[in-house]
C-alpha cells in the first residue's frame, strides 16, 4: 500500500507495510508516527526522490474536498489565510473558496515537509535498513518542540505546520549526528559512562548504533553543552595538563642514558666511542665536559594534581548550570583517562562534602556518573572557607609525593564576598568558573594565580 504522494521510491524498492512500521517503531521506541512521513523517509533512504508539488496538488485538493466538514449554522466555512507575518481565520459562504483556502494551507504543509526531506541526510542515522534509519530520525525529531505525534492516519506535525524553516530543522539534525560522529573514544566514555564504546559490529549496527542514538538524544536534552565547554577549555593554554617524567641516577635502575661527563672521577663510565679517540683530544673533551658517559637511571613519573570543588546549592540545579559544570569536569577527566593527571572532586555549600578520587579511566567513568546523578539541593555557600580547606587538602596530597603542579578549580554560581588572597594558594594555580552569574573578585584572583577566570559561563 502506498502511504505517500510526496515522494517516489526506486523501481526496485518495496515500501514497508503498516505492520512493519509498527514493529520497527516498537524496536527503537517510537510509539506514535505518521505513516506517510515514514514512507517518505524510507523512499529517500532507498534512493528515491521528492516529487514536485504540481504532481500532487490535485490529490490534495480532492482530499480537502472529500473531508470538508459541513458549514456551520450560519452557512459559513472557515479556513486559514496567511501572510508573511501572521495567519488569520477567515469565514466564507463560498464552498469553493473554502476548498481553495484549505488546499493552499495543506500544500504549504506538504512543501514544508518536502523542504525537510530534501535537507535531511539519512545516511547520518543508524540503522541496517531504510525503515530503521527512518525510525531513528523520527525518534530524534520527536524530542524537538512540535516534532511529537503524527499518528498513523498522518495528522500534520506541528513542527511543519507552523514552521517555515523546515530546512533549518533538517540541518540541525544533520549537525547533531555529525557532532556525535566527531566524538573521541574518551568523550564517549564520559558522556555515556554506562555504555562500553566500540562494542558494535559496525557503524549503525549493534551497540554502536544504540549508543549513537542515546548520545544524540542526550545532546537534545542539554548534554551538548558539556561537550562544547569541554572542547573550548581544551584550547586554553593555562588549562593544559601534563605529567612529569624525571630520570634519577640509580645503580639498580632499569634504564641507561648517556649524559655529559661531570668530572674526571667519572672516566670509568665513558662510552666506548670516547676511548677510540686520540688521548690528547679525549682529555680535551673530558676537561670541557663534552665527553659522554653511561649511567643507569630510574624514571620517576608524577601525574598532575587536579582538585575541583563544585557548588551544590539549590540554585545550581536550575537551567543548564549542571551541564555547564559537567563540561568542566569532563575536560579535567579527559586528562585522567589520558594518564596525565589524578583528580579529586568535592561538592560544597557552606562546607566541603565527600571527596571523590579518580586516577584511572574506570574511576573517571564512575565519577562522572555520580556527578550527573547528584541532587543539588544545598543551602548558601561559603566559597572562601571551602577554597581554603581544599587548599589544605591539596598540600596534604602533594606531600605524599606522587603528584605535582596542583591546580584548584572552583565552580559556582554564587556572588559571595571573597576573603581570599594569592597567599592562600601558594604553589597552586586556581581556576574559577562562575556559572550564569558574575563574581569578579573571584575570577580576578584566579587569573592572578596564573589560572583561568570566567564569569557568566
Amino acid at each position: 500500500m502506498q502511504f505517500t504522494f510526496r515522494t517516489s521510491p526506486p523501481v526496485t524498492y518495496l515500501s514497508p507495510s503498516a505492520e512493519e512500521m509498527r514493529e520497527v517503531g516498537d524496536k527503537v521506541g517510537v510509539k506514535s508516527f505518521s505513516r506517510d512521513l515514514v514512507a517518505d523517509l524510507c523512499n529517500l533512504a532507498a534512493g528515491g526522490q521528492v516529487n514536485p508539488p504540481s504532481s500532487y496538488q490535485q490529490v490534495v485538493r480532492k482530499n480537502v474536498e472529500e473531508t470538508l466538514p459541513a458549514a456551520d449554522t450560519s452557512g459559513n466555512w472557515k479556513y486559514l489565510r496567511r501572510d508573511k507575518k501572521s495567519k488569520t481565520e477567515v469565514s466564507t459562504k463560498s464552498r469553493f473558496e473554502a476548498i481553495e483556502g484549505r488546499t493552499r494551507e495543506q500544500m504549504r504543509y506538504h512543501q514544508n515537509v518536502c523542504d525537510f526531506l530534501q535537507t535531511i541526510d539519512l545516511n547520518c542515522f543508524p540503522g541496517s535498513s531504510p525503515l530503521e534509519q527512518a525510525m531513528s530520525l523520527l525518534k530524534l525529531l520527536s524530542k524537538k518542540q512540535g516534532g511529537q505525534g503524527g499518528g498513523e492516519a498522518g495528522e500534520p506535525l506541528p513542527i511543519f505546520t507552523d514552521n517555515d524553516q523546515s530546512e533549518k530543522v533538517g540541518e540541525q539534525l544533520n549537525n547533531l549526528m555529525d557532532e556525535v560522529d566527531s566524538l573521541s573514544k574518551d568523550e564517549k566514555q564520559l558522556l555515556d559512562p554506562d555504555q562500553d564504546t566500540g562494542s558494535g559490529a559496525s557503524e549503525g549496527k549493534g551497540d554502536d548504533g544504540l549508543q549513537k542514538m542515546k548520545l544524540a538524544e542526550d545532546f537534545l536534552k542539554g548534554k551538548e553543552i558539556m561537550l562544547q565547554i569541554s572542547r573550548n577549555l581544551d584550547k586554553l593554554t593555562r588549562m593544559q595538563v601534563r605529567k612529569s617524567k624525571k630520570q634519577e641516577p640509580d645503580p639498580a635502575g632499569d634504564s641507561v642514558r648517556n649524559r655529559p661527563i661531570a668530572h674526571t672521577g667519572e672516566m670509568n663510565k665513558l662510552i666506548k666511542s670516547e676511548w677510540a679517540l686520540p688521548s690528547t683530544y679525549r682529555t680535551y673533551r673530558i676537561v670541557t665536559h663534552s665527553s659522554m658517559v653511561r649511567e643507569r637511571v630510574t624514571t620517576i613519573e608524577k601525574k598532575q594534581l587536579l582538585y575541583i570543588i563544585i557548588d551544590c546549592s539549590g540554585s545550581m540545579g536550575s537551567g543548564q548550570r549542571i551541564f555547564k559544570a559537567g563540561g568542566i569536569l569532563i575536560n579535567r577527566l579527559k586528562a585522567v583517562i589520558e594518564g596525565e593527571a589524578e583528580l579529586y572532586v568535592r561538592l560544597f555549600d557552606t562546607t566541603l562534602k565527600e571527596e571523590h578520587h579518580s586516577s584511572t579511566p574506570t574511576e573517571a567513568k564512575e565519577l562522572i556518573k555520580h556527578f550527573t546523578e547528584k541532587n543539588y539541593s544545598g543551602g548558601s555557600t561559603d566559597i572562601s572557607g571551602c577554597a581554603k580547606l581544599a587548599q589544605q587538602r591539596i598540600e596534604e596530597i602533594i606531600k605524599a609525593g606522587s603528584t605535582y603542579r596542583p591546580e584548584l578549580v572552583i565552580i559556582t554560581d554564587g556572588d559571595d564576598k571573597i576573603n581570599l588572597t594569592m597567599k592562600d594558594f601558594t604553589g597552586t594555580k586556581m581556576h574559577a568558573f562562575v556559572v550564569e552569574c558574575t563574581n569578579k573578585v573571584l575570577t580576578d584572583l584566579a587569573i592572578s594565580t596564573g589560572g583561568v577566570g570566567v564569569n557568566k559561563l
